[in-house]
C-alpha cells in the first residue's frame, strides 16, 4: 500500500515538473516576443527622430533654395508628383532597407525596400500621381502579386506580396488612389507589404519618403543625398510654371 502511494506521488511530481517546464518555456517565448516588440519600437523611434531631424540644423545653403524659393503651391505640387507619405494608413516597419539575412533563404542579400506590417486585406494607396506599368498576379522575382507605378521626374514605386490588385497596366492614378490590398503572396514569411522607391532606376531609402510630408518637407533634402535636389526642384518648378 505504501509502495503504491509512493509511486503515485512520484507520478504527480513528474507531471508537476513537466507542467512547470512547459510553462517556463511558454513564459520565455512570451518574454522574447515582448523584447522583439520593444526593439522594433526603439528602431521606429530612432527612424522618426532621424526623419524629423530632431536636434539637427539644416545648412544655410539648404535653407536658401528650399525655403525662400518654394511657395506652398510648389510644395503641394512636389508632394503630389514625387512619392511622399506611407502607402498604408498605419505605418510600422518590420524590416528595413539594406543588406540583411533573408528570412527564407538565410543568405545575405540587399533588401531593396521596407516591409510594412499589415494584416491581409489592408488597403494600399498610391503615394503620388503616376501610371501603372506593372500589375501582376505572379512575379518570378518572389514578389507574388505586385504593382509597379511610374511617377514623375524619374521615380518609381513597387508594392509586393499583395492579396488583391485594383488597377491595371496603363492606368493613370492620382495620389491617394486605392490600388489594392496587402497579402502574403510570393516569397513571404508572413502578411506584410514590401514597398520600394526608385529614382533613375536606382534603389533609394524608402523610409525618407514614407515620412515625407508638408510638415517635414525640408528633412528629405539632407537625408536622401543620392539625388541632386536643387536641380530637380528647379526642373519641377520650371515644368509646373510652363
Amino acid at each position: 500500500m505504501l509502495g503504491a502511494y509512493i509511486i503515485y506521488l512520484n507520478i504527480n511530481i513528474y507531471n508537476l515538473k513537466d507542467t512547470i517546464k512547459t510553462k517556463d518555456e511558454l513564459y520565455k517565448i512570451q518574454i522574447n516576443n515582448r523584447i522583439n516588440e520593444i526593439n522594433l519600437l526603439n528602431d521606429q523611434l530612432v527612424d522618426l527622430q532621424q526623419i524629423l531631424n530632431i536636434g539637427l540644423d539644416l545648412s544655410k545653403k539648404d535653407n536658401i533654395y528650399l525655403n525662400t524659393k518654394l511657395e506652398q503651391s510648389d510644395k503641394k505640387y512636389i508632394l503630389n508628383s514625387i512619392p511622399s507619405g506611407s502607402p498604408l494608413e498605419k505605418t510600422f516597419i518590420t524590416s528595413k532597407y539594406g543588406y540583411r539575412i533573408h528570412p527564407l533563404t538565410k543568405k545575405r542579400k540587399l533588401h531593396t525596400g521596407v516591409d510594412l506590417k499589415a494584416k491581409v486585406g489592408t488597403q494600399i494607396y498610391s503615394p503620388a500621381n503616376g501610371v501603372v506599368i506593372k500589375a501582376r498576379n505572379f512575379d518570378p522575382g518572389g514578389y507574388g502579386k505586385m504593382i509597379t507605378i511610374a511617377h514623375n521626374y524619374g521615380f518609381k514605386t513597387l508594392y509586393g506580396h499583395m492579396n488583391d490588385i485594383y488597377v491595371k497596366e496603363g492606368q493613370l492614378i492620382q495620389k491617394g488612389s486605392l490600388i489594392g490590398l496587402t497579402g502574403n503572396t510570393g516569397q513571404s514569411n508572413g502578411p506584410h507589404l514590401h514597398y520600394e522607391v526608385k529614382f533613375a532606376e536606382k534603389y533609394v531609402e524608402p523610409i525618407d519618403f514614407v515620412y515625407w510630408n508638408n510638415k517635414t518637407f525640408n528633412t528629405i533634402f539632407t537625408k536622401e543625398l543620392s539625388l541632386d535636389w536643387e536641380k530637380l526642384i528647379l526642373l519641377i518648378k520650371k515644368r509646373k510654371n510652363d
